[in-house]
């Protein structure tokens, strides 16, 4: 199962930094999937980047199901 961990905004909106998901396929279905399960930030689902194991990733990027993948929203600055 893919650890996903959760920063910034998304992480204090869900109250979890990260959690294991039942979960294969590519990063794109991977967002959809998390849209889903945590609609209070589908619209920064929209935004984010993912990183797994540490490296950026396309969502044509398919997960086998034993990664650490990073959802990282955008970052303002002032």
């Amino acid at each position: 199962m893919p650890r996903v961990a959760y920063f910034s905004v998304i992480r204090e909106k869900l109250g979890i930094s990260e959690e294991e998901i039942e979960f294969r396929g590519s990063v794109g279905k991977l967002r959809e999937v998390l849209k889903e399960k945590h609609p209070e930030v589908r619209e920064v689902l929209d935004k984010v980047k993912f990183a797994v194991n540490e490296e950026y990733v396309d969502d044509d990027f398919n997960l086998e199901g034993d990664e650490r993948v990073a959802v990282i929203p955008p970052v303002s600055g002032g």
